[in-house]
């Protein structure tokens, strides 16, 4: 979001010079004794005993600053506990921003090695981000683990502190400390605590300690992060400027939003005129042609990337000169070009509900991360800046939760405007599917089967397939090509291999994605003496089972409504009959308020000597609640049974 709330520094530090504070100190016990951990932590590879963090907001040179401070005290329990905490991450990348940093081990025997600073290393992570990194030295079963540090980061007035983690903690605390005038807002999610707000010396504090965190593994099916305890907080009032004037609200986020999203030199517009001459879209017959034209000619002949940077990074200009561009710059050209084009559109900005969410009642700017752009008259939406979706199909973890919309309103000859949240849904679970037809039978010898199988992929289940036939090396869509017609026959020997409508340009229509093979496949057949044994249930692919000792934790969240319908034609030989065709029958659905949401049924038909079987697997929703756990575990292990199933085949 910072390339929407630069501008929010100078509202708020655009008070009179005020005296230099000095940040908070950070100590520890320089005598420590090393605590006693609960027999019910026994299995624990470790026990966060502290989790200590501070942000303080610093009036320093007349510039208003920000500091962090974490300090973390861990006990170590086994071999896996020692791997985990041996090494500490710093994310700071200059080491100018840290301003004090301790570490040590305190050992069993009360031995205590502390880290020296010298020790501090670069780290740059696959995904560009740099990290200070120090090794903890001595570390032994028994042992604790302590460190703090303090370091410079940028100034922003929104935040979020995630307590939860794969490890327990014993007790967690947040101050947010400000100068008086700046006043914060802090809101839990997953989590009862409740605030506090206390003024001294000047400064405000906000406070929350929690204590008995327990830790929480990443469940099959579920939106960890989203799940986990955090505290979000965003500056609300400034009572140096208006005490009653509320700050950042959705409404001055739909302004800059529009302003930085609509406002064109007479240049740019020229640049985007002449760019729609050179699409010829001008003429086409209905908006939705228009939109998928556009879409189409900027996702082929324009790159976007994140990282690109510059004072005209966003400049129309150099963006359909280059044809590179950064997403707000690419949101920009869109804008610019469906303006032109006289279509109606909105800009929404979204969350990943993966991960966090737009609240409607607590304006947390930094959970709007994503650009959208919907279409009312269509009720319909694009994803301007990921080139394996297409109209009217975005990430699915962009939708199915509330989005931030940027609604315009004119007045006069001034257009502004205004900001709201409602949720953007996701298209009807029956344009999604992931579908198998299969034609097996026997070669003459038994010993093999011949499998003609079709996948079948449509909706957002096909963006990623058209991502890689259209993006991917030729050496890189052999290979994944081969998997996927491995995954439904366990075999390597393809006799042939076809593709359908792996373009992008069929995808705003939904026509599926299709992969089409001849494959051998011995190893889907078996002897038993005079019995053969075909793998029919090998046809659906491998599929997801859930088993659990612990207690589910979370909710089930899948990423979009889908179905997967199976069709599988298996031809029994001559002289041979099935003796156990009832194994192809399971049924497991779930039905809420009188209306099915999810389920797995499997079943036959014999007609002479040729076998249909059916399934139908269906998923209505993207959430499930944790009471209905025991019901959606039986719907996803019917799968996993079916996976399992062999037919058993006699001479008669």
């Amino acid at each position: 979001m910072k390339k929407y709330v630069s501008f929010i520094i100078c509202i708020v530090c655009s008070v009179a010079a005020v005296r230099s504070q000095e940040i908070i100190k950070e100590t520890w016990t320089e005598k420590p004794v090393l605590h006693s951990i609960d027999s019910k932590y026994k299995d624990e590879s470790a026990v966060i005993i502290l989790d200590k963090r501070r942000v303080e907001y610093i009036d320093e040179n007349e510039e208003l600053v920000v500091y962090k401070t974490l300090h973390k005290l861990v006990h170590i329990m086994d071999d896996k506990g020692i791997e985990s905490f041996n090494r500490v991450y710093l994310p700071v990348s200059d080491n100018s921003d840290i301003v004090d940093i301790r570490a040590r081990t305190i050992l069993p025997d009360g031995k205590i090695i502390e880290v020296s600073k010298n020790n501090i290393k670069d780290l740059k992570e696959d995904d560009d981000q740099v990290y200070k990194i120090f090794a903890m030295e001595g570390l032994e079963k028994g042992c604790e683990v302590e460190y703090y540090y303090t370091y410079k980061r940028n100034t922003g007035f929104f935040g979020a502190e995630i307590f939860q983690g794969r490890t327990p903690v014993l007790e967690a605390s947040f101050y947010l400390v400000t100068p008086k005038r700046l006043i914060f807002e802090m809101k839990p999610y997953n989590s009862a605590v409740k605030p506090q707000d206390v003024v001294e010396n000047e400064k405000k504090w906000l406070t929350v300690i929690e204590k008995d965190i327990p830790g929480v593994e990443n469940e099959k099916y579920s939106a960890y992060e989203a799940n986990l305890r955090r505290f979000e907080y965003k500056l609300a009032y400034n009572t140096s400027r208006n005490s009653n004037d509320r700050l950042l609200t959705w409404d001055e986020l739909a302004k800059r939003v529009y302003q930085n999203y609509t406002n064109c030199t007479d240049k740019e517009i020229k640049k985007v005129n002449d760019l729609i001459s050179d699409m010829k879209v001008k003429n086409l017959a209905t908006e939705t042609e228009k939109i998928v034209a556009v879409e189409n000619y900027l996702k082929t002949n324009f790159a976007t990337r994140d990282d690109i940077g510059g004072a005209d990074a966003e400049n129309l200009e150099k963006i359909i000169r280059s044809k590179l561009s950064g997403h707000l710059g690419i949101v920009r050209l869109y804008g610019a070009i469906f303006r032109q084009l006289g279509l109606q559109y909105e800009f929404v900005l979204t969350a990943d509900r993966s991960k966090n969410a737009i609240d409607k009642n607590f304006e947390n700017w930094n959970a709007c991360d994503n650009p959208v752009i919907y279409f009312p008259s269509l009720k319909k939406y694009m994803a301007p800046t990921l080139a394996e979706y297409r109209f009217p199909w975005i990430d699915p973890n962009w939708g199915g939760a509330n989005a931030f919309f940027c609604k315009s309103t004119t007045i006069g000859n001034f257009t502004t405007a205004f900001g709201e949240v409602k949720a953007i849904p996701l298209e009807d679970y029956t344009k999604t599917v992931i579908n198998t037809e299969a034609d097996v039978q026997l070669n003459p010898l038994a010993d093999t089967l011949l499998v003609n199988i079709s996948q079948i992929y449509s909706g957002y289940a096909a963006a990623t397939y058209k991502a890689i036939f259209n993006f991917a090396s030729d050496d890189n869509k052999k290979k994944i090509t081969k998997e996927m017609i491995k995954f439904g026959t366990k075999s390597e020997n393809v006799v042939s291999s076809k593709m359908e409508n792996q373009d992008f340009e069929s995808y705003h229509q939904n026509k599926p994605f299709i992969l089409s093979a001849t494959v051998k496949a011995s190893e889907l057949v078996e002897r038993a003496g005079s019995k053969i044994i075909v793998k029919i249930g090998d046809i659906i692919g491998p599929q997801v089972e859930m088993y659990q000792e612990k207690p589910r934790q979370f909710p089930m969240e899948i990423d979009y409504p889908h179905i997967l319908e199976r069709k599988i034609r298996f031809t029994i030989p001559e002289g041979y009959t099935v003796k156990n065709l009832d194994d192809l029958k399971i049924s497991n659905t779930y039905q809420d308020k009188g209306q099915t949401t999810m389920g797995f049924t499997s079943s036959y038909q014999a007609e002479g000597n040729v076998v249909k079987v059916t399934i139908l697997e269906e998923y209505r929703r993207t959430s499930y609640p944790l009471s209905q756990f025991e019901d959606f575990k039986k719907v996803i292990n019917a799968a996993a049974d079916f996976n399992k199933v062999a037919l058993v085949l006699e001479k008669k």
